[in-house]
């Protein structure tokens, strides 16, 4: 049985991980779907608080830009579970993203929604990097299980 709910666990992770990768329209919103890649890699542990789960996934997502563009991108992601009782989040999740406009970050945490934990719910922030990207920056939001899901974001200039 708890082989069943780590596994739970790192998928939902995971899952979460890949959605955060849209490619969008400067200072404009999106909608976005996700799908990731077979042959996630998890390490499952145990601790004084419990089970602590980290991940590495890949994968694409597509984007609905606010301008009516559809666009792809790749992504690969690392995820962790937070100590119980111990954080405002219960997994934090890093992705890169990389295309051909250009390269960013999106850095999330993360609350399960259900007792099993196979659904969660993420907010978290854009950092452009290169490309069209560059100064950019936003927050991004994500809601799914561990087949897939949506979310929504928006670009800004960042500085003054």
């Amino acid at each position: 049985m708890e082989d069943v709910i780590v596994r739970k666990i790192v998928y939902c992770i995971l899952s979460a991980g890949i959605l955060f990768v849209p490619e969008v329209a400067l200072a404009g919103t999106y909608t976005y779907t996700t799908t990731q890649n077979p042959g996630a890699i998890q390490i499952v542990t145990k601790t004084a608080g419990g089970l602590a789960v980290g991940s590495y996934s890949t994968g694409t997502s597509v984007t609905m830009n606010s301008d009516g563009g559809k666009l792809s991108e790749s992504y690969s992601c690392i995820g962790t579970t937070q100590p119980p009782h111990d954080s405002i989040f219960n997994s934090h999740i890093m992705c890169a993203v990389n295309g051909s406009s250009g390269s960013y970050t999106i850095i999330f945490g993360c609350n399960f929604l259900n007792q099993e934990r196979t659904s969660q719910a993420c907010v978290g922030g854009l950092y452009g990097k290169t490309g069209k990207y560059e100064g950019m920056g936003g927050t991004a939001t994500w809601s799914g299980t561990d087949e897939g899901g949506m979310g929504t974001g928006q670009w800004q200039k960042m500085g003054g």
